[in-house]
């Protein structure tokens, strides 16, 4: 029983101490009815992770421990990931409890696999490339590039390079990438493209933006509702049948497009027209090529 209280008393004093808290003896042993001494000895057991600060007496986590694990740089991650509306918790609360494994156990995170066999070979280079403003070489579907490197941009589970080719801000799919060489010259760096690329939601640069309005039945309402399935949307109305009326805004048909034709019967394209056409002669390609498969495998 003792062995059990003593745990869990040392595994909260190290919550705290990791959590950036100053812990104080007197005050932890206020708050756990122990004596100052008991607190002062709990400290010892600690001594890997804690340090005495000269100034207040208190005990800080130390700066070995620190440079290990640190929750609110975890925290700083996790927000800048865009994964802070994906937990349940607050971000430190649920960290806290689930690296501790009080939680691990009752949840299951569920994710496709990364491109991770490229990206152990060329995330390495074009940090260099782009740290030190160098251009870069490369084969990119058989074509030979020499682009200005900016960014590595993670964009819907795949990693792309946001670079300056031609004049123009562009991306290329790093699983494309090929045959990379970093070159001897520097480029002018210009850091309102930094600013650019990190101002959009997307990996289509260069392109001229246009709006759509789509048609959601109710049937599949809800998971529009859920969640923002289409790029930059909203949702304008809400009709008492239960359908919606939603607007997006894209740079390609390539973004709308696989969207609508996943949920077709229960959505459709209101505007523009041309994206709807766009759309059909998708499905009559399909449609064709499905036709002279069937009838080939008749004959």
């Amino acid at each position: 029983m003792k062995s059990n209280i003593l745990a869990n008393r040392l595994a909260d004093i190290t919550g705290m101490a990791y959590a950036g808290q100053s812990l104080n003896i007197a005050e932890l042993a206020e708050k756990y009815q122990v004596s100052t001494k008991t607190i002062r000895r709990n400290f010892n057991r600690l001594c890997a992770i804690l340090e005495r600060c000269p100034e207040t007496g208190n005990y800080l986590l130390s700066v070995s421990a620190r440079s290990q694990y640190n929750e609110q740089d975890l925290v700083r991650l996790i927000n800048d990931l865009g994964l802070k509306k994906a937990l349940p918790l607050k971000a430190a609360q649920f960290l806290r409890s689930f690296i501790s494994d009080s939680t691990s156990d009752c949840y299951h995170f569920q994710e496709q696999p990364l491109e991770a066999d490229f990206i152990s070979s060329l995330y390495r280079v074009f940090e260099t490339a782009i740290k030190n403003r160098r251009s870069v070489s490369f084969l990119y579907k058989d074509k030979s590039r020499t682009v200005s490197p900016y960014l590595m941009v993670y964009s819907r589970g795949s990693w792309y390079l946001a670079a300056i080719s031609e004049g123009t801000l562009k991306t290329f799919s790093l699983a494309r990438i090929k045959f990379v060489c970093v070159q001897k010259d520097h480029f002018d760096y210009d850091s309102s493209v930094v600013e650019k690329i990190k101002e959009q939601d997307t990996i289509w640069f260069g392109q001229p933006i246009f709006n759509v309005t789509i048609e959601v039945s109710r049937d599949v309402a809800f998971y529009f509702e859920r969640k923002a399935l289409l790029p930059k949307q909203k949702i304008i109305e809400k009709r008492q049948d239960g359908s919606l009326v939603i607007s997006s805004s894209a740079w390609s048909y390539k973004q709308i497009a696989p969207i609508v034709q996943y949920w077709i019967p229960n959505i459709r394209v209101l505007s523009p027209c041309e994206l709807d056409t766009y759309i059909r002669k998708n499905f009559t390609s399909w449609l064709d090529q499905a036709g002279c498969e069937t009838e080939s495998e008749v004959l």
